[in-house]
């Protein structure tokens, strides 16, 4: 699966769920990229370059749909880690009002052995 593919592909399963993970993959796969071997490239863009930012996302959603969002997320995100080298934690904040849920992403690309 090419990238464009699995960013497509992400972008569907997450973005009515989540829209700014969505748009973080996006920018993950499509703008940073796998890592190039060439020589030369600004940091971050190297295939031996550690790469990571994070991103914050509220949801309104109910105490039991809020279960729903989050496997879904982690199912779309296991498809992820299957065809590139990018990973996902996700941090849930406990103090979020009633029908809210706050969400902390880090994505990051470690160095390739």
């Amino acid at each position: 699966m090419t990238p464009y593919e699995l960013a497509a592909s992400l972008y569907r399963e997450i973005s009515p769920v989540a829209p700014k993970l969505a748009a973080a993959l996006n920018r993950a796969l499509l703008e940073i990229g796998e890592g190039s071997i060439l020589v030369g490239l600004p940091a971050g863009m190297g295939a031996g370059d550690d790469v990571s930012f994070s991103e914050r996302e509220s949801l309104r959603v109910d105490r039991e749909a809020a279960a729903g969002v989050l496997s879904r997320i982690t199912q779309a995100l296991q498809l992820l880690e299957g065809h590139s080298n990018w990973q996902v934690i996700i941090e849930r904040k406990g103090d979020a009002p009633s029908g809210r849920l706050d969400l902390m992403y880090t994505l990051f690309r470690p160095k390739k052995p």
